[in-house]
């Protein structure tokens, strides 16, 4: 066929059954005359999954020895002929927002580089992803886009792949979106649009890193991008304010959480100030 206009790309690691789940998903939004599915098995050690991948015949299935989640995704995106790419995780699965709305925009806006939307979460445990509009302040302090986003395929060209050298597996997304904040590529949220259903497992990786993981991927990202991230100058700036105004500071957000109402009046009075 033609060069499709979508790649979508699942990197696997023993996760076999999870991992028909996500084709099938594919498969139901699918159009082989658009889309192009693409599986990277990273080096998988279990039989069954090794099975399931073998037994692929109308994807294109790509094996390398195990070299993590960054490096699957860069091979995927390596072999992708489509002019949007999308990541979906093989525990995970895709609806067609990306494939309908999420390329309406980008065919109608060639300034925006980057489209996400909003997650359903399942499992063994629901919550609240935080998904929001486009905040560059918030996203230096945490990473609320998920892997799952349909990207031009022009911007990995233009600023690389995804880190290989990521200190904790599962924040490749977060210093992916940060850099291409940095490099001045545009998101556009899809509010309300579902574009994936997420598993949360018991060990899914927005679960199992620590204060110590985070405070590990925090020291890299402050490393490697020293022009515009200082942690340690936002944690000094908090502790200067609760130490020369314990008391104050404190009861200041305690009303603004427990008491929002009081606190817009007082903020509307002028006894408080809306910002920190």
């Amino acid at each position: 066929m033609t060069n499709p206009k979508i790649s979508i790309i699942i990197p696997c690691y023993n996760l076999g059954d999870f991992l028909k789940e996500a084709i099938a998903s594919v498969e139901e939004v699918f159009n082989p005359e658009l889309h192009e599915l693409i599986i990277v098995d990273d080096g998988s050690t279990d039989d069954h999954t090794r099975d399931i991948v073998s037994a692929i015949r109308e994807h294109i299935v790509i094996r390398q020895p195990n070299g993590g989640l960054s490096k699957a995704r860069n091979t995927g995106i390596s072999r992708a002929k489509g002019e949007y790419l999308i990541f979906l995780d093989a525990d995970n699965l895709l609806t067609d927002g990306y494939l309908t709305k999420g390329v309406e925009i980008l065919d109608k806006h060639p300034e925006i580089d980057i489209v996400y939307g909003d997650s359903e979460m399942f499992g063994h445990k629901s919550k609240d992803w935080g998904i929001r509009h486009f905040n560059l302040q918030t996203l230096m302090l945490y990473n609320y886009i998920d892997a799952c986003c349909l990207v031009r395929k022009t911007l990995f060209d233009e600023i690389g792949g995804f880190d290989e050298n990521m200190p904790i597996l599962g924040s490749e997304d977060w210093e992916m979106w940060l850099r291409a904040a940095y490099n001045h590529k545009k998101f556009y949220y899809m509010e309300g649009v579902t574009i994936q259903k997420y598993r949360v497992r018991e060990n899914s990786m927005i679960r199992v890193v620590d204060k110590r993981g985070r405070d590990s991927i925090l020291d890299y990202l402050q490393n490697k991008y020293p022009d515009f991230l200082s942690y340690t100058d936002t944690s000094d700036f908090y502790y200067g304010k609760f130490e020369t105004q314990t008391i104050g500071w404190t009861a200041k957000l305690f009303i603004k959480k427990y008491f929002p109402s009081l606190f817009k009046k007082l903020v509307k009075k002028g006894k408080l100030s809306k910002y920190v």
